[in-house]
């Protein structure tokens, strides 16, 4: 009897042993693929699914899979990893897009999208927040027109301008605008948003400075001369203006009189009447007339009408706002205007040493 309960005893002993050992080999037999910094837990291959006519309608359809189930993502500070089937059925995030602010702009930006290597047949939806990095306040999405609006609109990568982007509109000054992009293709294929790319928009701006040939700072005066009659008379200095501005449509220069010619008080009140003429045929006149147009950048400058007339052909100077100068339709910078002035007596025209006019000056941005 000693015998028998002996034997059992060792029997149990070998049979504890084995499984202990067939635990450790199942241990190192499945364990992952790994490095010295990584170990991939589980893995698998060809998992199964279909698609059977009958698992649709006219408002679902039912997309069927076995043997793989995905339930989060693998983050980090920089990179996502989403495994699974379902992951794979999305499209490709795409990358941040570029937004940048091309000319001191105040009202728009250019955007550029990343089409992250996704189908041409591939759509995309651009949400843009202002002044919020994490889309939590003021959001909204491109429209068609490129302006902001609440609807989603997708469209392809060739429509959003493609590699050549397209200028975002209707934007408020002095704002710093985020703006990231999801892609789609297909049912259940909406990607995440890309990470943010940012840009801002600047304040607008107008600067104006004034000066003559021999005067840099005000007050300002400019002499004619004496008169003698039937003779053009030009001012010694030129008066030169100089704008810069970012408006969109660009700057204008304005000049107005007060007296409406060379007035004179101790004459009688007696005027020399302004016209837009040509003094070598008229009997007395007085008005301007542009020398030259310069700018550093943008523009360009331009006289107009009728202050960019030739030899002694000048500009009317009365009580009304004409423009002197534009920079066509364009934002400038150091944008100036030089002009002379220029007058003709006649016999008849009363002697007096107070013949004078005063000058305004008027810049504006077309904003």
């Amino acid at each position: 009897m000693k015998k028998l309960k002996f034997e059992k005893l060792d029997l149990k002993f070998i049979i504890s042993l084995n499984l202990i050992f067939i635990l450790l080999f199942s241990q190192n037999a499945f364990a992952g693929p790994q490095s010295t910094t990584y170990e991939m837990k589980d893995y698998t291959f060809g998992a199964g699914g279909n698609e059977q006519g009958g698992s649709d309608s006219t408002s679902y359809t039912l997309f069927g899979t076995v043997g793989e189930l995905e339930y989060d993502k693998l983050n980090s500070s920089s990179y996502s990893l989403g495994g699974g089937l379902s992951y794979t059925l999305k499209a490709n995030v795409p990358a941040a897009p570029t937004v940048t602010n091309v000319s001191s702009w105040y009202n728009k930006l250019k955007v550029t999208i990343d089409n992250g290597s996704n189908p041409s047949d591939a759509t995309f939806l651009i949400q843009v927040a202002s002044g919020s990095a994490d889309f939590s306040q003021d959001t909204y999405f491109v429209q068609t027109d490129n302006t902001l609006g609440a609807n989603q609109t997708w469209q392809t990568y060739t429509s959003w301008g493609g590699a050549s982007g397209f200028t975002l509109i209707g934007l408020f000054p002095g704002t710093t605008y985020y703006v990231r992009v999801a892609a789609e293709r297909g049912n259940f294929t909406q990607s995440e948003y890309s990470t943010a790319g940012s840009a801002a928009t600047i304040s607008p701006s107008l600067t104006l400075s004034l000066r003559t040939t021999s005067q840099p700072s005000p007050p300002f005066s400019v002499n004619i001369g004496n008169l003698t009659a039937g003779a053009i008379t030009t001012s010694s200095d030129t008066i030169d203006i100089t704008i810069s501005t970012n408006a969109t449509n660009g700057g204008l220069i304005y000049l107005f009189g007060t007296n409406n010619g060379l007035k004179s008080t101790t004459a009688g009140n007696y005027n020399i009447t302004s016209s837009s003429t040509d003094l070598t045929a008229a009997l007395e006149g007085y008005g301007a007339r542009g020398t030259t147009v310069t700018q550093t950048s943008g523009g360009p400058m331009q006289l107009i009408s009728p202050y960019n007339g030739a030899s002694q052909n000048v500009g009317i100077i009365d009580t009304a706002k004409r423009t002197l100068a534009d920079s066509t339709s364009s934002p400038v910078t150091n944008g100036q205007v030089s002009f002379e002035l220029k007058a003709k007596a006649k016999s008849t025209t009363p002697q007096a040493g107070d013949y004078s006019d005063i000058l305004t000056l008027l810049a504006t941005g077309s904003f």
